[in-house]
């Protein structure tokens, strides 16, 4: 039993002998780690101080003919469309404005259609062409959408003009309508007095009336119509109203016919006049309320409100944090691991660890701890900084926390440790270390979201520990999840594979020593 206890003692002494070596090696040669572990993420940093995430606004120079209809309209509405639209002027010679795109001095050229009208008439669109020196196929799809968007709000103002015009000819029906409304009421007098020549005088001013309100409410009809059968229930709604009341109006008219001389009393024909007054009382109650209605709200019924369900507003810092700290850790772990075991070597350590009573293992466990420790001390000072110094939320648990990072610290120095273990140089394996960082850069889901890579390679996401990192944390630190266990139990089944290939490639360094 003694010798038992023994054993693990010095087992344990054994690997606690790398715990002060590892972390004296790191402390004793401070410019590398500046620079192999802290260089990379300052140039993050001030990338991401750069950064705006702005729509680029645009200098845009229209051409179009001098005293033309349609410079007058640009002029107009070019200033107001939005702030992505900087409006430098409007000339008539186009070669003088490609001169200008070519230079520099522009970024869009818009040459407007020669005779838009036309085009409409012949039921053609209107083409305004956009012209651009652009080679980045980014900014080619940018520009393209740019102009998407501008023409989609032109073509909106258009017909909210031409829905403002049809209002305001709306209104010139009330004259009409306030003359049928005389008319009846004057037929109806006439009618109690017993006048009939007086009453068929007054019915021929009403049917004229009558007429032109019947040609004059179609178009307001119609375009109701259309709103209503797009955006309206399946019951009657004011359209069927108006037209309704329209003709019931004209039914109440036609029922009159001509009236008779000399009749004992005209009752029924005035009966039929006062509901004609009622019809024509409530059309005008129809037409004025489609007259309320704002021009802007008939073309554009419906705009979008955003609102999110978090109980946070996240900014840009905020969102990309948890990818920071994941990104510094993994590069951390894997930076310490790489240059582990090859300075080993170079330095003839290798030799005193083959004639020394230690195993691979042992030697494997103690570099862990050492390195783990060591991670686990930056990682600490690290969340301080961002959680206190830049107010970054934290709504998760820290128990979530804690075991993402110690299940990405232990899979990122597997990373190190095997690479460590295949490289031959210091300098190969500092290569090896920057390209594990660029991929996890690109593959990982911290500046591009891993739907936007194709299926296939996002195999490669998948085996980067920063890819489970970024989502572990994001979900802990910014919703408030709790841990995924799938994700914990892939992360850390890839660190064990990582700890074995280690251990196994250490134990062929070690007895090739021999």
């Amino acid at each position: 039993m003694k010798q038992k206890l023994n054993r693990v003692a010095r087992f344990f002494i054994r690997i606690s002998s790398f715990l002060g070596k590892e972390v004296f090696e790191v402390l004793r040669q401070p410019r590398l780690v500046f620079t192999l572990i802290l260089g990379p993420f300052l140039i993050l940093l001030l990338f991401g101080i750069g950064f705006r995430n702005q729509a680029r606004a645009l200098r845009t120079l229209f051409v179009a003919p001098e005293g033309s209809p349609i410079e007058r309209q640009i002029e107009e509405y070019a200033t107001t469309l939005g702030p992505q639209l900087i409006f430098v002027g409007v000339i008539d010679d186009q070669a003088e404005a490609m001169q200008q795109l070519v230079r520099g001095e522009v970024d869009v050229v818009v040459v407007t259609p020669d005779n838009a009208y036309e085009a409409v008439r012949n039921d053609e669109q209107a083409v305004f062409t956009l012209y651009h020196y652009e080679i980045d196929p980014f900014q080619v799809d940018y520009v393209n959408y740019f102009g998407e968007v501008y023409i989609d709000e032109v073509n909106r103002r258009v017909l909210q003009t031409i829905t403002a015009e049809g209002q305001s000819e709306a209104a010139t029906v009330q004259d009409t309508l306030e003359s049928a409304r005389q008319s009846a009421a004057a037929m109806r007098e006439a009618l109690e007095q017993g006048d009939a020549a007086q009453a068929r005088q007054h019915q021929r001013n009403l049917n004229e009336d009558i007429s032109l309100l019947a040609i004059a409410t179609g178009a307001t009809a119609g375009l109701l119509d259309s709103v209503q059968n797009t955006l309206g229930p399946e019951e009657l709604g004011e359209t069927d109203d108006i037209l309704i009341s329209l003709a019931s109006l004209q039914e109440n008219n036609d029922e009159l016919g001509n009236i008779e001389q000399d009749r004992d009393n005209y009752d029924e024909d005035i009966g039929q006049v006062a509901e004609v007054e009622e019809d024509l009382a409530r059309l005008e109650t129809r037409l004025a309320e489609f007259q309320d209605i704002s021009p802007n709200v008939l073309v554009s019924p419906f705009r979008s409100e955003t609102k999110s369900v978090s109980d946070v507003s996240l900014g840009v810092s905020d969102y990309f944090a948890p990818g920071v700290i994941v990104l510094l850790l993994q590069h951390l772990a894997v930076t310490f691991g790489a240059l582990s075991i090859v300075r080993e070597h170079r330095i003839g350590t290798m030799e005193l660890f083959r004639v020394a009573p230690i195993s691979a293992f042992e030697v494997l466990i103690g570099k862990y701890l050492s390195y783990f420790l060591f991670s686990a001390i930056i990682t600490l000072i690290l969340t301080a900084l961002l959680l206190y110094g830049l107010g970054v939320p934290m709504l998760g648990t820290w128990y979530s926390y804690v075991m993402v990072i110690a299940a990405l610290l232990f899979t990122s120095l597997g990373v190190g440790f095997v690479i460590s273990l295949l490289a031959e140089t210091d300098s190969q394996a500092v290569q090896y270390s920057m390209i594990v960082l660029l991929t996890s850069v690109f593959f990982s889901g911290f500046f591009l979201s891993l739907e936007t890579l194709w299926a296939p390679v996002r195999v490669v996401s998948w085996s980067l520990p920063a890819t489970y990192g970024i989502a572990l944390l994001q979900n802990i630190m910014l919703r408030g999840h709790l841990a995924n266990m799938i994700l914990i139990t892939g992360l850390t089944a890839m660190g064990i594979l990582l700890f074995f290939i280690a251990w196994w490639l250490l134990g062929r360094s070690m007895k090739r020593a021999v």
